[in-house]
């Protein structure tokens, strides 16, 4: 989508792709596994001598690539690095798939790139830098998750650990799974919706503990059902964790499955399979799982008003540097689209 619109000749361009969450929201935050996928929205970034930068995330991304590369570095002219996000628009709209973490790493790649670094033979380098841009831009809120997805592309488990960098595996969906994305129409505030649940562990860390500790539990049963392959367990899975997910909203007074959501369930539910935020949730993004393309074509086309399908797909790349000659991916066959 936005990858191919045209950009300045010059230095080379970078893309990174958005994310959806199929399980793992807050538990992450608490070492649990969260399982992600990358998605076909994207952030095009290009170093522009002569520029300033336009926004604190890509002054720290910039300055983070600059002193990594160190005197690698040196030979390029002042200047910042241009990302378009134009892709993480709906209606003019603003819509939650990623778009800082994905500017992160387009800016960061973008950067390298401009300095004759191959992201391709860096990429670990790379990732690091953009999470402790993002990171820092963020005041440390979140996981870094989205991050990882902008990076690896594909189906990705992540999982932050005590010490050191946060684990990644690359996962292989089950075939007949089927996802459709859905967008409420509102944005949300994911820093104010994560203070929210983290006022209320401080205020009950017991009751916190044991939702978080069941939140975790289903994570990793949902890991299961995905290596052994079942479609229907993977959506049986992803259910219960949108349950406790709503009583971790009720008991934290936050709404992250909002009455909308609660809808959209509601219709997924009597096609067989099941809705729940993707996200810190209080609106914006929503995520359907089916064993069945057939029930996620209807879900799709009997959403009630104002929820809309996105059209979207799984990116299988993550960051890369756009070529001329780039075809377009085949459809993976796990979003409906």
């Amino acid at each position: 989508m936005g990858s191919e619109r045209s950009t300045l000749v010059g230095t080379p361009v970078v893309t990174a792709p958005g994310k959806v969450f199929l399980v793992g929201e807050y538990a992450v935050l608490e070492e649990g596994a969260a399982v992600l996928a990358a998605v076909t929205r994207h952030a095009s970034a290009q170093y522009m001598p002569g520029m300033g930068a336009m926004s604190k995330l890509v002054a720290e991304a910039v300055d983070r690539a600059r002193r990594e590369l160190g005197e690698v570095a040196s030979a390029l002219p002042p200047g910042s690095v241009l990302v378009n996000t134009e892709d993480f628009h709906q209606d003019e709209r603003k819509i939650g798939l990623g778009s800082s973490a994905a500017t992160a790493v387009a800016a960061v790649g973008a950067f390298f790139e401009a300095a004759g670094v191959s992201i391709e033979r860096q990429r670990e380098r790379v990732y690091a830098t953009a999470l402790a841009a993002h990171r820092a831009a963020q005041g440390g809120v979140g996981s870094g998750a989205d991050v990882a997805a902008a990076m690896h592309g594909g189906l990705i488990k992540f999982q932050r650990q005590k010490t050191g960098f946060p684990s990644v595996e690359t996962l292989v969906p089950p075939s007949g799974l089927r996802l459709v994305v859905f967008w409420t129409g509102e944005p949300a505030s994911t820093p104010d919706q994560i203070d929210g649940v983290q006022k209320y562990a401080k205020a009950d860390a017991v009751a916190y503990r044991e939702i978080i500790g069941s939140l975790r539990e289903i994570a990793i049963r949902f890991l299961a059902e995905l290596h052994a392959g079942s479609a229907t367990g993977v959506v049986a899975a992803a259910g219960r964790y949108g349950k406790r997910l709503a009583v971790l909203g009720e008991a934290a007074g936050v709404p992250i499955v909002t009455p909308i959501f609660a809808r959209a369930n509601d219709l997924a539910k009597e096609l067989g399979g099941i809705a729940k935020p993707s996200g810190a949730g209080g609106g914006d993004i929503g995520i359907a799982m089916f064993a069945t393309p057939e029930a996620a074509r209807l879900f799709a086309r009997a959403l009630p008003k104002p929820l809309v399908p996105l059209p979207l797909d799984l990116d299988r790349t993550g960051v890369r540097r756009r070529l001329p000659d780039d075809l377009p991916a085949e459809i993976s066959g796990l979003f409906h689209v």
